[in-house]
């Protein structure tokens, strides 16, 4: 098998021409948004353990493969430091909770989703950038459609009712998203 392998390398010097095609621009962003689909269901199926090993996979292809700004690792700094207090404060008010015990509000793995969500914002999700009316719209359904999903697949446990957590969470996200953005467009012009 490994013979195989190095004849079709030899031949055709695969990896070159993979290189190639992952550094187009639309094909990092289909990079990006991959992992990042790969990473949410690792972080939410496999727990802490594993959502650290893939985390810090994806930010290593991540900073091969797809960065393209000065400020990327700032931006997912600020990101994965206001998603850490958001969640946390949600869990305090008793939004949504976590079974399994975490050494502080949430556990490790939602923290590493955002981390994971914080690398799309200057790539597969660029778009929104423009958009601001939009992100406001598609943030107040899809990040609490998000944490639906995972309350689904993990630990998590939404409050009664699970309406009025949804809620919660659709204003955080109404607002978070388009904050991101307008931090992203005041770096831009620095």
């Amino acid at each position: 098998m490994l013979s195989v392998l190095r004849k079709l390398y030899l031949q055709n010097r695969a990896p070159g021409r993979l290189l190639q095609l992952i550094k187009g621009a639309a094909n990092k962003k289909l990079l990006n948004a991959a992992l990042f689909q790969l990473g949410w269901f690792a972080c939410v199926l496999g727990g802490d353990a594993i959502a650290f090993v893939v985390t810090a996979t994806i930010l290593c292809i991540h900073q091969l493969f797809v960065v393209n700004k000065r400020f990327e690792w700032s931006l997912i700094a600020i990101v994965a430091v206001t998603g850490f207090v958001v969640d946390s404060s949600l869990a305090h008010f008793g939004v949504f909770s976590f079974k399994s015990p975490s050494l502080f509000y949430i556990p490790f793995w939602l923290f590493c989703l955002w981390v994971l969500f914080a690398t799309t914002l200057n790539h597969s999700l660029e778009w929104l950038k423009n958009w601001l009316w939009l992100a406001v719209i598609l943030g107040g359904f899809f990040g609490p459609m998000s944490y639906f999903a995972g309350s689904r697949l993990a630990d998590v446990a939404l409050s009664s009712p699970p309406l009025l957590s949804m809620v919660y969470i659709s204003l955080c996200w109404a607002v978070l998203l388009p904050a991101f953005y307008l931090y992203i467009r005041f770096r831009e012009v620095q």
